[in-house]
């Protein structure tokens, strides 16, 4: 550094202290903010590609400004931590005296002992920058940035639309979308079940297939389809119990009478509490409805509500079935004092009562197939025994036990009915070898 001619020795020799003290200080934050802003720009890339691989990514303004508030966090962080080595202007002149070997000059001339050395031409304080390793780590951090922003990805959508997804998920998610167009359900049961299916969804679509989100999809199918004719049948009971009450309510004995109105209160509760319940207007003139008072409400506004309810059990019927649109609308009355329920218009005849059913006639849905004893065992039989293996079955057959038919007699333990024959009449002993050889010597 080329010092002023014109200013004095001590001035001049000061400013090269402050300059050399803060080139110092400067350079030791760079070193304790390099790795660390280098991590945080990797990370803040990382998330900018999640973010816009599921399009989750906010406004760029947005973006920029959540990145500069972290950098600067990590700058604050790094000069507090290297502050504590940072040099003073007396300590940088000390560090200019002996790069020199001025021999203290420097300092005996700032405590005013000495006169202030005069200015050589340069100045050399023994420090310079290594550029590449000063702005690499920097301008790498940026570029990472600035391509985590514009680097051309996929998105999940895009991946989701090449790997369809299991056919029950996609069934589940066609029938809670057409329960809500019909709008005959309340709206929480389709907002529950929709977030179980996206949390599916929300997988790697490589595990869609695997053995738990196979499972876990089966589950969510057979809950949907189980409560969806659960409120089937709820609504059907509380349809023709309301039925008979409005129609038989004068004719029918009182225990009958009460039984009929236990049954529709159950089905109301049942409706109210199941876990796919009706709409809520349809559910709210259900429970405003006194059966004991039938008599005295408007009769179309019940023959409305009852055909409100036999449409909203067909629509679930063919959501579950995978049946066409149509509706069938008429009602069958069969002869007797009991109503029989058709899909379409007409008479169907049956001797049927209010405790009995409808009496339906037999055979009304076509002519009955012959039995085919699914549950019969039968037994085959194979000539070709080429190529049996160890463990086959080959064949089996009835046979008898052979039974002693002798008539057996008492006797006492240990005792023996017949006398042996030949050896056996003889009684002999087990000796041990030496016993043998006292033998010998006795009868010798």
């Amino acid at each position: 550094m080329k010092p002023n001619k014109e200013s004095s020795p001590e001035k001049t020799w000061s400013l090269h202290a402050v300059s050399t003290s803060k080139k110092l200080n400067l350079a030791w934050c760079i070193e304790h903010i390099n790795l660390p802003i280098t991590i945080t720009a990797i990370i803040a890339a990382a998330a900018i590609l999640t973010a816009r691989y599921f399009d989750l990514l906010p406004s760029h303004i947005t973006s920029i400004a959540s990145i500069l508030i972290a950098i600067s966090c990590v700058i604050i962080i790094g000069w507090m931590i290297a502050r504590k080595k940072f040099e003073t202007p007396e300590e940088s002149l000390v560090r200019i005296e002996d790069k020199m070997k001025l021999r203290n000059a420097l300092t005996a001339a700032k405590i005013g002992v000495a006169p202030w050395p005069p200015v050589p031409p340069e100045i050399d304080a023994g420090i310079t920058w290594n550029w590449p390793r000063t702005i690499i780590p920097s301008l790498g951090s940026i570029i990472v940035i600035i391509a985590a922003f514009f680097l051309p990805i996929g998105t999940h959508a895009d991946v989701i639309k090449q790997y369809p997804a299991p056919d029950a998920l996609t069934n589940l998610e066609q029938s809670l979308e057409k329960l809500n167009d019909q709008n005959i359900i309340q709206e929480q049961y389709i907002e529950e079940t929709q977030q179980q299916v996206n949390q599916i969804k929300e997988q790697d679509p490589n595990e869609w297939f695997s053995h738990s989100s196979l499972e876990a999809i089966d589950n969510l199918s057979q809950n949907h389809n189980a409560a969806s004719k659960e409120l089937q049948r709820n609504l059907k009971n509380a349809e023709r119990t309301l039925q008979n009450l409005q129609k038989h309510g004068d004719k029918i004995n009182q225990k009958t009478k009460e039984n009929l109105l236990e049954n529709f209160g159950k089905a109301v509760e049942n409706l109210d509490t199941g876990a796919m319940k009706p709409n809520q207007e349809l559910l709210n003139k259900l429970k405003k409805i006194d059966p004991k008072q039938l008599g005295q409400l408007n009769q179309e506004q019940l023959n409305q509500l009852r055909k409100n309810m036999r449409k909203m059990a067909e629509k679930l019927k063919q959501q579950s079935d995978g049946e066409g649109e149509g509706e069938g609308e008429g009602e069958g009355e069969g002869e007797g004092e009991g109503e029989g329920e058709g899909e379409g218009e007409g008479e169907v005849k049956g001797k049927g009562s209010i405790d009995r059913g409808p009496g339906h006639a037999p055979g009304m849905l076509g002519k009955e197939l012959e039995k085919l004893e699914l549950n019969k065992t039968e037994r085959l039989k194979s000539n070709d025994l080429s190529n049996t293996l160890p463990g086959d079955l080959l064949e089996t057959t009835d046979g008898k036990h052979q039974i002693d038919k002798t008539n057996s007699k008492i006797r006492a333990g240990g005792s023996t009915e017949n006398k042996g024959t030949g050896g056996e009449r003889v009684w002999k002993n087990s000796l041990l070898p030496d016993e043998k050889k006292a033998i010998k010597k006795f009868f010798k």
